[in-house]
């Protein structure tokens, strides 16, 4: 198992927010908040970026080839 690093971190800790942004939207029954809609959109490009970097760097990380995220 390769090493994690802060930002492999920080790589699931927006994955779980994520899922827990899209699971309120879901619950809401269509009423969707302009701030709700921000919040989600934030954290998906937050972790783009994150994949992005992971992605980037991974052979300098110990990784090799990128990994499938799970």
């Amino acid at each position: 198992m390769a090493k994690e690093y802060p930002i492999h971190t920080l790589r699931e800790t927006l994955e779980k927010a994520r899922l827990k942004a899209v699971e309120s939207l879901a619950a809401a029954g269509g009423a969707l908040s302009p701030g709700a809609l921000n919040e989600l959109v934030t954290l998906q490009v937050a972790l783009t970026a994150v994949r992005e970097e992971i992605a980037a760097h991974g052979a300098s990380l110990g990784s090799g080839a990128e990994r499938e995220l799970d």
